[in-house]
């Protein structure tokens, strides 16, 4: 991703006073409060977060990159898509142009990470808005150490070819503070000392070659989806953890009495579980299926010896698990 930072203060920009920039600011974010309302959720109520139409969206932009924002080395997807899920601090402002800004929050940060979307006239998306603290995990820390509130950074992510002017709406969003960070004390008050701008490559694949496990057959590189994330290998019946994944669940193909594979790859995709399962009817075409509703196998063999993709849908529906697994032929 290309990265462009400005370091002006933007949140209050105290030090300008009353110069002709503080007043058409005041002006312009004056007419982007009159212009929002809260948003009518259809029943039962979704958050942005949840909503299949905005995470398809959010995934369509940034892809499968990881980053430090709000989580350290996680999908930048879904740092966004956590700092959207607050129900209750749904807006969206309508712009005299047709565009619209939707937005919410991470409601367990009171604001201080929120996130915004810019659509044109016929909702496509044109740029996100990320506020955050830049935040990264030492090794052995539960918690991720992030900027001050008073210096937070808006990180906003364009597709490619896209001027950064064309999302002045959301630097205006930023500015406008959640309720309980506006009550805070003047010198505790969030600002946001830096703005960037990134060009986002979403067709970069969300694993590399390097990745894999020793012994991996070339001949299965086809059945794994460049749209996902690794989350773990095995080679010769040892795990292998995946970089920027500690602590996730890494499954395992299911091979009944048969011995265990002779390398395996787990990956997570955010995809609807059906578009997985007919994307891989054509990848594995030939091969034998099995199971029903979330839970599905492919058996099938090739040059290399037997393999099989078990796709999983977790109870919560917002992703796939998929593993490979190969046995050689010996």
């Amino acid at each position: 991703m290309n990265l462009r930072r400005i370091f002006p203060l933007l949140s209050l920009c105290a030090a300008l006073g009353t110069s002709p920039f503080a007043l058409a600011q005041a002006a312009e974010d004056a007419a982007f409060v009159a212009a929002t309302v809260p948003v009518a959720v259809p029943s039962p109520p979704l958050s942005l977060n949840e909503h299949p139409q905005i995470r398809a969206d959010v995934f369509r932009l940034l892809g499968y990159a990881r980053g430090d924002y709000t989580q350290g080395d996680t999908l930048i997807a879904l740092q966004v898509l956590d700092s959207m899920r607050s129900l209750e601090h749904i807006r969206r402002t309508m712009l005299p142009d047709g565009r619209s800004v939707l937005a919410s929050i991470n409601p367990g940060t009171h604001g201080a990470q929120r996130a915004a979307m810019l659509f044109d006239p016929q909702r496509k998306l044109l740029a996100l808005a990320l506020v955050n603290g830049h935040c990264q995990h030492d090794i052995g820390d539960a918690v991720p150490a992030c900027l001050p509130s008073t210096h937070a950074v808006l990180t906003v992510f364009l597709p490619p070819g896209t001027e950064d002017e064309m999302a002045a709406p959301l630097l205006v969003w930023a500015r406008q503070l959640p309720p309980m960070l506006a009550q805070a004390a003047p010198e505790q008050r969030q600002s946001i000392a830096v703005v960037e701008y990134i060009t986002t490559r979403p067709g970069q694949p969300g694993w590399e070659p390097r990745n894999l496990p020793p012994g991996f057959p070339p001949s299965l590189l086809h059945l794994l989806l460049p749209a996902a994330e690794l989350t773990g290998s095995t080679s010769g019946g040892k795990l292998i953890a995946a970089a920027g994944t500690a602590g996730m669940p890494t499954e395992t193909a299911e091979a009944g009495d048969a011995p265990l594979p002779d390398t395996s790859v787990s990956l997570r995709s955010h995809a609807d579980f059906h578009w997985v399962l007919n994307t891989y009817a054509r990848l594995a075409k030939g091969a034998q299926v099995q199971g029903h509703d979330d839970k599905v196998v492919f058996t099938g063999n090739d040059a290399s010896g037997r393999y099989t993709v078990t796709l999983r849908e977790p109870g919560t529906k917002d992703s796939v698990l998929i593993t490979v697994a190969s046995w050689r032929t010996k």
